[in-house]
């Protein structure tokens, strides 16, 4: 995952591990999203993978109930939020329904079994509740190059299998269209995908669009799928961020 510090959090928040800006961007998303739900009480939310706990101090700010879980909670340094204990490939521990909202940011990448961590995020969720995520954008047009001309994508580069780290390779890259079909299977509706910015390394390649929309079409006809892998965000952008909604449980197919 990026190592770079967000230098553009206040002073007194904890530093995050992803890229810079991106607590910003994206925690008044979720707030705008989650705000305004029926219960008397303040969203609750669950920062899953909290790092140092940037995204949970600026959600805690904005007035939600926040809780955090990483799989190094002593690396926590959000006051008067409690971080558990948790890997995200396996159960977490809390009850089920608990949170309106889940937010893992720069997780899932890291992760060899995605279906079983959004299994666990449809548990968690209340009805309706919404999960929040962001991972690099392998589907960009700056990734398809780099896969063509090394077999590598963006920001995945080769595996050391005697590394035991799951925090520090990337080991799941998954494209939008993949995603769709895991948060499908597990009763997750993915209702939102877009990007943190466009990539001007992407950009430069946008005289391809026109033949990557053409070949997609006639390949696999256009489809709802195929439309979120070829969409502006997912060709130019750097980071996706999604956003995925708790359906019924008889819509859900994943074990």
């Amino acid at each position: 995952m990026p190592s770079e510090a967000d230098n553009s959090v206040p002073p007194t928040a904890p530093r995050g591990l992803t890229i810079p800006g991106l607590h910003a961007q994206l925690a008044p998303l979720v707030v705008a999203q989650i705000e305004g739900t029926e219960s008397a009480q303040p969203p609750r939310v669950l920062d899953l993978g909290a790092g140092p706990g940037g995204m949970s101090y600026r959600l805690q700010q904005a007035g939600l109930e926040v809780e955090a879980c990483d799989l190094f909670p002593e690396l926590f340094q959000c006051p008067n939020v409690a971080c558990r204990r948790a890997d995200a490939q396996q159960p977490l521990p809390y009850q089920s329904g608990r949170f309106d909202a889940v937010v893992a940011i720069e997780v899932v990448e890291h992760l060899e079994s995605q279906l079983a961590l959004f299994g666990e995020v449809y548990r968690l969720l209340k009805p309706g509740g919404k999960f929040f995520f962001t991972t690099p954008n392998i589907a960009s047009l700056k990734s398809r190059l780099s896969y063509l001309l090394t077999g590598y994508f963006y920001s995945h580069g080769p595996l050391d299998p005697d590394v035991d780290d799951p925090v520090s390779q990337h080991i799941g890259p998954t494209t939008p269209d993949r995603y769709r079909f895991l948060l499908a299977r597990s009763g997750l509706k993915l209702k939102h995908l877009t990007t943190d910015r466009f990539q001007r390394s992407s950009l430069g390649l946008a005289w391809l669009v026109p033949l990557i929309w053409t070949l997609t079409r006639l390949k696999f006809s256009s489809t709802p799928g195929t439309q979120m892998e070829n969409a502006p965000g997912t060709l130019f952008g750097r980071t996706l961020v999604g956003v995925a909604q708790k359906g019924p449980e008889h819509l859900r197919r994943a074990a």
